[in-house]
């Protein structure tokens, strides 16, 4: 009796499904074998190793007929061992369904390796375990990495530590050495003047010159310790501002006609030119005049013998910007990032003669700031030099 054809048409519809299914295993066991960046491997219900791919074989060093059969621990370092960790992995795996790990793993040759580990428990279609699937990625490169900028970073956090506290040392010196220094120089400069004037007799012609150095030299240290005393108040925070409406177009006048002697007797000429509209900005006219008064006189500080300085004041977008050009020695393009540093004076042909703290621009940046201002430089060797100041204008003028 034949068959109905029926029966003919499903038997061969399954041994299709079969052949397919055998094929798709086929190449799904390809892949995985062929797989190197990860070991893919297979264990049974107590751990033991059932499969093994190349991945495996390049990151724990074992070949296939070493280790399939042994049992998974194998790969772990003793104090694991001892503690039931690979155990205790397995029957998480089995609770939850899959676990993830990521610790120290050991090679055939003993050598350890940071490993990422994922294992997953296999549940066939009656709920029985029938093994566990292992996935392990060398992470001994990036976990090298993450420690070296961990370290770093300590390193950093360390180094910021120690720099703050010096930084704190600091400016308490400066505070307490300026202000112990500042006392006895204000009494020689009573005393020399008093010379000068002749409270305590006449003095000898030929004495003059002497009193006059030592006067000139105490004036020195005295605006020194001045600018160190600036500084320690800023550092400090206690700078507190005094502002009110201020016309520049009278202030910086005032600043250039109080220099004018100095400037006379380095034969240098300075202009001035503003707005009509006389801008008033909210500042306090204490500390901003002083800032001026500082770039200024370096301008002139700076600047040859029968140099030229104009100072210009515009108004635009809102602000007020003075700008203060020189034709002096210019400063060299490397130097002009640490020019408003503490402590900074730049090297060139004036340097020697010119005395100064190296804190004058500091003050002037850090007061300017503190105004809701910038201040930008631009320069050129042999040529010039030229601040711009820009100061926020009340909103009447802006």
């Amino acid at each position: 009796m034949t068959k109905p054809k029926t029966s003919d048409q499903t038997l061969s519809t399954l041994q299709f499904t079969h052949d397919k299914t055998l094929v798709e295993l086929e190449h799904y066991k390809l892949l995985v074998e062929s797989v190197q960046d990860y070991a893919i491997f297979l264990l049974d219900p107590q751990g033991y190793i059932i499969t093994w791919n190349k991945g495996a074989e390049r990151n724990k060093g074992y070949k296939a007929h070493e280790i399939i059969g042994q049992h998974f621990s194998k790969f772990y370092q003793q104090h694991d061992i001892d503690a039931k960790k690979p155990e205790r992995e397995l029957k998480l795996a089995k609770q939850y369904g899959r676990i993830e790990d990521e610790d120290w793993r050991v090679r055939k040759d003993g050598t350890r390796f940071w490993a990422n580990v994922i294992i997953t428990a296999l549940i066939d279609e009656t709920g029985t375990l029938v093994g566990f699937a292992k996935v392990t990625r060398d992470l001994t490169e990036r976990k090298r990495q993450e420690d070296e900028l961990r370290q770093a970073n300590t390193l950093l956090r360390k180094q910021q530590r120690e720099l703050q506290a010096l930084n704190a040392a600091k400016d308490e010196f400066i505070s307490l050495a300026s202000h112990q220094l500042r006392t006895p120089a204000t009494a020689v400069k009573q005393l020399l003047a008093m010379l000068k004037e002749g409270f305590y007799g006449e003095i000898p012609e030929t004495h003059q010159p002497i009193i006059d150095k030592a006067y000139a030299s105490n004036e020195r240290q005295i605006a020194i310790v001045n600018s160190l005393l600036q500084v320690a108040q800023l550092d400090a925070g206690k700078v507190v501002l005094r502002k009110s409406l201020t016309d520049m177009n009278k202030m910086l006048p005032d600043i250039i006609e109080e220099q004018k002697d100095t400037l006379e007797s380095r034969r240098q000429t300075i202009t001035y030119e503003g707005p009509k509209d006389n801008p008033h900005v909210n500042v306090d006219p204490k500390y901003i005049r002083m800032a001026l008064e500082n770039l200024i006189d370096n301008a002139s500080k700076y600047t040859y013998d029968y140099g030229t300085i104009s100072v210009t004041s515009t108004v635009e977008s809102g602000q007020l910007s003075i700008e203060i050009k020189d034709s002096g020695v210019g400063i060299a393009s490397d130097d002009l990032a640490t020019l408003f540093g503490k402590f900074k004076r730049i090297p060139n042909e004036f340097s020697q003669k010119v005395t100064g703290s190296g804190l004058g621009l500091y003050w002037v940046q850090e007061v300017v700031a503190l105004h809701g201002g910038t201040i930008h430089v631009i320069s050129e060797l042999k040529k010039g030099t030229t601040f711009t100041v820009k100061l926020p204008l009340e909103k009447s003028h802006a």
